[in-house]
Formats: structure tokens, sequence, C-alpha cells
């Protein structure tokens, strides 16, 4: 997780950088401790390594510089400052690049005209490149500084605990927080630190105190980076050191039922390697994952990952192959703890590879074709020179929620925050839409495939399984949509309807399949007096398309219904072109032509009156008939009457 993985970063950074030195010293002792801080991954140990190689020789510029590079790694600031103003002494070698290190010390100090004063300095012309590319970055951060966003960070104290609080993850109504918090207790074997996943409810306006979540989910071991997925059905999150990891720290996922969860899930390959992969969290139309990890093939330390997700009977998930998101997202440097909003259009991430105010900023970008737009710093006080993360935005796109270091002045803990969100920085509002499935003949709560799309254009906005224990689903949609919802189940009757009013809850009664059984398909439109299908109906027979694909020995009858409108030959013969033109729509689509017959029944089977225009509109239908055979048998004996 967050302070696993910084820690290894750091040491991987600065023996980087020792790695890269050529040593001015004549001093062997000298050469030989820094050798040994080197190779030490003790921050006390290779401090004291250096320290005592400064003493061999006062004028060891590169022990100067390694021992700084740790203290800012550290975020001990003044230290590393003394030290390298000590280095900048007449008498050392190397002047004009201390400078440039105590630059970008004072800038990850946040006191970034210091760092732009510092750089001025530095002549050298061998050094232009460098300076060029700091001088860039300070004044960047000098102008977000002197430019603050209308922010007013409020920190949440009842989800705080005393440790470090970080990747908060919030359900999209707001109801409830979670947080990975760095619990800290007292053994008699020394001081022990691993991580759990913490929560907080939201009880009529107020968090209540944060507590950790019960086994599985907590062990001994690292928990956390948890997320929601949009209508809390899933709980994504990150375990470290565990039996069942492929790697050091393997993404899991639950599912919940009822008020709770399931045993944790190990998504396995190809999300998960022996690599380091952390920060999953699920799209909002339940088809996509965002993830961190450091496997091959990406662009810097670390990079946001994307892959599809295919949610399988009773809710297990299924994942394909990951794909690097790319530039500009992902940089040389760091980038983590992706948040996809539930508009699935806007993207929060943090990032130390962008040119910002300090070691990691929050950055908001815009989804463009299959890409993202160039990101977009949320701006100062948000982002600190400290330690900003898991930036988190509720469904109305109203209020977010993140992790810093550096707001509060008498305390280097991470702490969690709430903030308004500016207008300039909001996401689509999203509203939700709540729904319950039952079966129609027992009224019992069922588990069904609940997807809505939009009419227009077919674009899925929400996917996922209705809970197994309470039949209900929650999905967050655009507010001036409109839509179409498609429920299907093994063994029941295909299921589509328009979706008329978003405020209310909808009671779907699911009918048990059975031979003859008949329901209206909603959402199918064509042009006036026409068999001519409308786009907005290609939604619709998609759907059916996929039904009747997974039901493979499944025959129908698809009929077609008018109004009284006209007379009986006419109305006959359009309403046979219009299920003849169903029928041939999903056999283009790869329905076989033996299993389905079109029928035009004219007006003859009104389900409503035709005294009224309501009533006309539902008599003009298409029904979806089950068992062509026995459609065929009656067929037959009507024909001999």
């Amino acid at each position: 997780m967050r302070r696993t993985l910084l820690l290894f970063a750091l040491i991987i950074m600065a023996t980087s950088m020792m790695a890269q030195l050529t040593l001015t010293t004549k001093s062997k002792k000298a050469k030989e401790l820094f050798t040994e801080a080197k190779y030490s991954n003790s921050f006390t140990q290779r401090e004291q390594y250096l320290l005592d190689a400064i003493k061999k020789d006062k004028y060891f510029i590169e022990a100067y510089w390694v021992l700084a590079d740790d203290y800012n790694k550290r975020e001990k600031g003044e230290q590393a400052a003394e030290l390298l103003i000590i280095a900048d002494g007449e008498k050392f070698e190397r002047r004009q690049e201390t400078l440039l290190y105590l630059a970008e010390t004072y800038y990850l100090m946040g006191k970034y005209d210091l760092a732009v004063q510092t750089l001025e300095k530095v002549t050298d012309l061998n050094l232009t490149r460098q300076k060029n590319a700091l001088s860039k970055k300070f004044m960047n951060a000098l102008y977000l500084f002197e430019n603050p966003t209308e922010f007013n960070p409020v920190c949440l104290d009842a989800v705080n605990t005393e440790f470090d609080n970080y990747f908060p993850s919030i359900t999209a109504d707001g109801s409830m927080i979670s947080t990975t918090v760095q619990v800290e207790e007292n053994t008699q074997h020394g001081k022990f630190s691993h991580e759990d996943i913490y929560q907080s409810i939201n009880f009529k306006g107020e968090w209540q105190k944060a507590v950790p979540l019960d086994a599985p989910m907590n062990t001994p071991r690292n928990e956390g980076s948890q997320s929601f997925s949009a209508d809390g059905r899933y709980m994504f999150f990150v375990s470290c050191d565990n039996r069942q990891n492929i790697g050091g720290c393997d993404m899991y996922y639950a599912i919940r039922r009822g008020f709770g969860w399931s045993n944790p899930i190990n998504m396995g390959e190809p999300v998960n390697t022996m690599y380091w992969e952390s920060n999953p969290v699920l799209s909002p139309t339940g088809d996509e994952l965002y993830f961190i990890s450091n496997r091959p093939g990406g662009l810097g330390e670390s990079d946001i990952w994307r892959c599809k997700v295919k949610i399988l009977d009773h809710g297990m998930l299924q994942f394909s192959a990951p794909e690097n998101l790319g530039a500009p997202i992902n940089t040389k440097g760091s980038e983590f703890a992706p948040f996809i909003h539930a508009d699935n259009q806007t993207l929060y991430f943090s990032s130390n590879g962008i040119d910002g105010l300090g070691r990691g900023d929050i950055y908001m970008s815009k989804r463009e074709g299959k890409g993202f737009s160039n990101p977009v710093n949320i701006g100062y006080p948000v982002n600190t020179h400290g330690d900003e993360s898991g930036f988190v935005v509720n469904a109305a796109g109203t209020k977010a929620y993140y992790s810093s270091n550096k707001i509060d002045s008498t305390s280097n803990r991470l702490k969690i925050y709430e903030i308004d969100l500016p207008e300039r920085l909001r996401p689509e509002p999203m509203i939700y839409f709540t729904g319950k499935i039952i079966d129609a003949n027992t009224k019992k709560p069922l588990e069904a495939r609940v997807e809505i799309y939009q009419l227009i254009d077919n674009a899925k906005q929400y996917e996922s399984l209705s809970d197994a224990i309470n039949g209900s689903f929650t999905a967050y949609l655009p507010p001036n949509g409109h839509y179409g919802v498609s429920i299907t189940r093994p063994k029941y009757l295909f299921y589509t309807s328009p979706i008329e009013n978003l405020d209310n809850v909808m009671i779907v009664e699911m009918q048990p399949f059975k031979d003859g059984n008949r329901t209206v398909i909603q959402n199918l439109f064509f042009d006036f007096n026409s068999a001519e299908i409308l786009p907005e109906s290609y939604a619709t027979i998609e759907r059916l398309y996929q039904f009747l694909k997974q039901n493979g020995r499944m025959k129908v009858t698809i009929e077609g219904h008018t109004d009284n409108i006209g007379t009986e030959k006419y109305n006959l013969e359009l309403s046979k072109r219009r299920a003849d033109a169903i029928r041939q729509a999903l056999i283009e689509k790869g329905i076989k032509e033996d299993r389905i017959i079109a029928r035009g029944m004219g007006r003859n089977n009104p389900i409503a009156t035709n005294d009224t225009e309501e009533g006309r509109a539902q008599n003009r239908r298409v029904e979806l008939v089950y068992g062509q055979r026995s459609e065929e048998r009656r067929v037959g004996k009507e024909c001999r009457r």
C-alpha cells in the first residue's frame, strides 16, 4: 500500500543516485563507508555510515548529497538544507551542482521563492538543461501557490485515528467512508505496524467514529487501498504477504450480500502478477477496472493500468489482460490512487511525475475518445509540498475527500479531509436510481443481471447483479438521459422496460420460463406506418440477441400487434412486416433462422382499450412468445378451424 510503496521507492531512488555518482574523495575509508551505506536498507544505518564518511573527509561532497537526499525523502527538509548550505562552502568541489540540490530542497519544503532565488545562482552552462527543467517546475509551483483555489479543507476528526490515515473511499451516495490506517502496536518484541481497513458511517449528517473491519477483510497482515463499486455491491482492496498471493501485494474483491460480505476473492492473473499491484477501482458501468502496477511495459516507476471486467453468474468477476493507460496520464514518475467518478468521464489521480507543488499532487482529467485529456492540477491548498493522494468525489460531484500530511501544522500524520468542490473541478452530477427484483410467483428476491443503457446511442450506463439477499440494485445516472433497463436471469423470461421516472423505485417481477409464456418487448420503435426500425431500438435488439445467444436451445415467436386505426388487412400486413424486421435483425446478428418465427397479429389481440391514445399505444407492441413448437401447433389448429 501507500506507506509500503513509499518506503520501497525511496530506498530504490537513493541507491540509484549513489550508483550514478563519480566520487571526489581520496579517502579509502570514506569510500568504504559510502559503499556500506549504498547497500543498507535502513535509513538510520545509512545515515550513520554517511555521517562517518563525512567525518573521514569533511569535503566529501557526494556523501552530503546522498544524505541530504535521504533527509528530503524522510521530509526532514531543514536538515537537508543545513547540509547543503555547508556543502556550498568555498573549499567544496561541484558547488554549482550543490546549488541545484539546495534549490530542489527548498522546493520540497514549500519555500518556492527561495527555490527560485537559489536556482538563479546557477551559472554553469553545463547545467543549463537541468536548470531550465527545474526553473519551469519551480515557477509553476510558485504560480499555483500564489493563486490558491477556493478550498477550505475540513479535517474529519471522527474518521481519522491517531495513526496515519489515507486512501479514503466513499460510497457514491456519501453514506459510508472507508480508509486505510497504518496501525501501530507495541509488543514484547518491539514496535509493530500493519495496515487495516477502517469504516465510518454518516448518520444524520455526522460521521461516526471509524472502526476496523472484522476478519476476513482485516488480518494481522497488511490490508488496505480499498474502494467500493458505485452501487456498493463490491469492495476491492489489496492484501500483502498473503499465502494466496501471486506477488507481494495482490488485489482482491468481496461481494456484498445483504448486510454482509463474501470471503475475499483473489483477482488472479493476469491482473495480479509477481510485481506490485494496488489501488483497484471499478468503473461505474461495471466493465472496467483501474489500478496501479510497477510491472514491465509501463512508462515510469508505477503506472495506472486498465482492464476489462465481466460479471459472471453469482457475482464472480473475470478480468482481461490489462492495458497501460499511457500518456498523458502516465509519466516517468509514479502515478497512484486513481478514481473514476460515477459519471465515467472524470478521472482523478495522484502523480509525482508532473510539475506540481511537491512530492505527489492530485490531478483531474476528462475522457477524450479512448484516452484522457491533459491532467489539470487541482491546485493549492488541497495540493501542498507534502503528500496528497486518494482523491474521491461523491456522485453529486459536490464534495471530495483525500489525505494530506501538511495541512495540519501540529502533526506530520496523514489525515482525511473533506472539501466542497469548486464548479470548475466538478464532474458531471449524477443521481441514483434504485430497484428491486422479485419472482412474480413467490415474491421472493432474486439475483439477476441488470443493465441500464441510453436509448439513443446504446451507451451502457450500468451493469451489475442485484443483491442475492434482498434483490436490490442501485445505479447512478445523468439526470437528463433517456434510459432503458434489461434484466435477465437463467430460466426466467426476457425483460426490458423504459425508465419513466428516475425518482421512483422500480419493482420488477420476473416471470419464470414456461413453454407458451409471452412478454412484451419494450423499447422497440418504428417509423409511423412503417416497418423501418428506428435507431432507438438497436439497444433493445442487441440485448434480445444476447439473451437468445445465452439460451442457445430456445425457440421463440415474435408477434407484431397494432391498434385498431386502419383496416384489418392493412394492420395485419404492417404487424407482420414489423415482426419480420425484428426477426431479420436478430438473424443478421447470428441467431439461426429456424429458432425464430415471425407472425403478424394485426389488431386482433388488444391488451388495452382502443378508445384512448394511451390504450392504443399499449396495443401497438411486439411480443416474444417462448416455445416455438407450441406456437406452431396452435397456429395449425387455428388454420384448421
